[in-house]
C-alpha cells in the first residue's frame, strides 16, 4: 500500500473501504440467503453482493434495477431524445491539469436543452421538458473525457395545464453553439480559465463542442435497457479484459474507439497497462462520497422523488435480475420437484457457522446443495 501511495498519492479511507467491500464480494461469511425446498431438503445460497462501486459482478444487477426505475419514471407517451454533450481535447485536459470538478455540467446540459427548446416554441417557464441526466468522467480505455449523457424529452409539458407543446425541429447546429458559449462563459465566472483562453476556445471550434442526439422510443424494452447502461455507468466491464500477465504485472483490454455514424458498426483497439496503473485510475474515477450520480430535471423532478421512496420496498430481487439476464423460468424454484422454495435471511454473525454446514452436510451440484447421502435408501418392494 505504501509503494502505491508514494507512487499514484494518498488514497482517501473512503476509497479504500469500497476496494474493501470489493475484496469480500460473494463471500459466504458476509451473510447469505439460504433459499431451501423443504420436500427435497435442496438448498440454493446466495451471498449477498458487495454493492461497491468498483465491483464487476455486481455491475448486471444494477443495470437490471436501473431498468426497471427508469421504467417507472419516464413517460412512454413523450418521444425522447438520447444526447451527449462532449467537451473538446484540449479543454479536458486543461481542467484535468487545474483539477477542476466537472460536476457542473450536468446542470448546463439540462439548462441549455431547455432554454433552446423555449426559444424555438415561444413557451415560457410554465413548459418544461422531462430530463435524465448523468457526468461519465472517463473515456473507452479509462482517459479523463468528461461528457454528460441525457434521456430528455423532444417535447414540453405545461405543468399547470398539462397540455403539449410539440417540437418538429431540433436545430441541431445551434444547440452546438449554445453549450460552447454556456461553458466557456461559466469557466470564465468561476475563473478556471482566462479572457484570453475563453478568447481561443470560442475561436478554435467555429463548429461549437460536439453535441449528439439520437431519437430513442422508450415503450420498447430493449431501448430501457440500453439507456439504463449508460444511466447506470460501470466503470469497466470483466469482458473488456483480455489478458493478464502476472510476470510482468500488467493487463491488456479492449475499448471500444470509434462508432460508424450510418451503420453504427463499432471498433475497439487493445490498451496495455501496468496493473497498478489500472487500479489507480479505477480509483480516481470513483465519484466522491455521497455524491449524486444521476440528475433529475424539468417534469421527471417530482416522480423520481416518488418512485425514490415507493422503491424502498421494493428493490429489485436477485431472482429477477437472474430471469432477466438468463433463460431461466425461476431460478427459485426446486430443480427436482419445481416447487418454490423457503427463504431465509443468514447474518453475518451465523454465517460462519452455516458455511461449515453446507460443506459437511451437502453437495454442490450445479448451483444446488444436495444432502449428502448417510446410507443407501432400502431397496424397493
Amino acid at each position: 500500500m505504501d509503494k502505491f501511495e508514494s507512487k499514484f498519492g494518498k488514497i482517501p479511507i473512503w476509497k479504500l473501504r469500497e476496494v474493501e467491500k470489493l475484496l469480500t464480494c460473494g463471500k459466504f461469511n458476509r451473510g447469505f440467503v439460504w433459499n431451501e425446498c423443504k420436500d427435497c431438503k435442496i438448498v440454493l445460497a446466495v451471498p449477498f453482493s458487495c454493492k461497491s462501486r468498483l465491483c464487476l459482478s455486481c455491475y448486471r444487477k444494477k443495470l437490471f434495477g436501473w431498468s426497471i426505475h427508469l421504467s417507472r419514471i419516464l413517460n412512454p407517451e413523450l418521444p425522447h431524445y438520447h444526447i451527449v454533450f462532449t467537451l473538446p481535447g484540449r479543454l479536458n485536459e486543461l481542467l484535468f491539469q487545474r483539477l477542476v470538478n466537472p460536476r457542473f455540467l450536468n446542470g448546463l446540459a439540462a439548462k441549455v436543452y431547455t432554454k433552446r427548446l423555449r426559444t424555438i416554441s415561444l413557451t415560457d417557464k410554465r413548459f418544461k421538458p422531462g430530463i435524465l441526466s448523468t457526468l461519465h468522467e472517463a473515456g473507452n480505455h479509462l482517459n479523463f473525457n468528461p461528457h454528460v449523457h441525457a434521456i430528455a424529452t423532444r417535447d414540453l409539458l405545461n405543468t399547470t395545464s398539462n397540455g403539449i407543446k410539440q417540437i418538429d425541429f431540433m436545430p441541431y447546429k445551434t444547440v452546438r453553439f449554445d453549450w460552447q458559449r454556456t461553458v466557456c462563459k461559466y469557466l470564465l465566472r468561476k475563473n478556471y480559465i482566462s479572457k484570453e483562453e475563453h478568447t481561443f476556445f470560442m475561436k478554435s471550434y467555429p463548429k461549437g463542442f460536439h453535441v449528439y442526439f439520437e431519437k430513442i422510443n422508450i415503450a420498447e424494452s430493449n431501448s430501457i435497457f440500453r439507456i439504463a447502461q449508460y444511466i447506470a455507468f460501470g466503470l469497466f466491464h470483466n469482458s473488456q479484459i483480455q489478458k493478464v500477465d502476472s510476470n510482468q504485472q500488467t493487463l491488456t483490454f479492449r475499448y471500444k474507439s470509434n462508432v460508424e455514424s450510418i451503420t453504427k458498426e463499432k471498433s475497439y483497439q487493445s490498451l496495455t497497462m501496468p496493473i497498478d496503473e489500472f487500479l489507480a485510475r479505477m480509483l480516481f474515477f470513483l465519484p466522491n462520497k455521497h455524491e449524486k450520480s444521476v440528475r433529475y430535471y424539468g417534469i421527471y423532478v417530482r416522480p423520481a422523488k416518488k418512485i425514490r421512496h415507493e422503491s424502498l420496498d421494493k428493490k429489485s430481487s436477485w431472482a429477477e435480475a437472474i430471469k432477466s439476464s438468463f433463460d431461466v423460468k425461476d431460478p427459485l424454484a426446486c430443480p427436482v420437484c419445481k416447487n418454490g422454495m423457503e427463504t431465509k435471511v443468514i447474518y453475518s454473525f451465523h454465517a460462519s457457522s452455516k458455511e461449515k454446514e453446507l460443506k459437511k452436510k451437502y453437495n454442490l451440484i450445479d448451483g444446488y446443495f444436495y444432502q449428502k447421502r448417510t446410507r443407501d435408501p432400502p431397496e424397493a418392494f
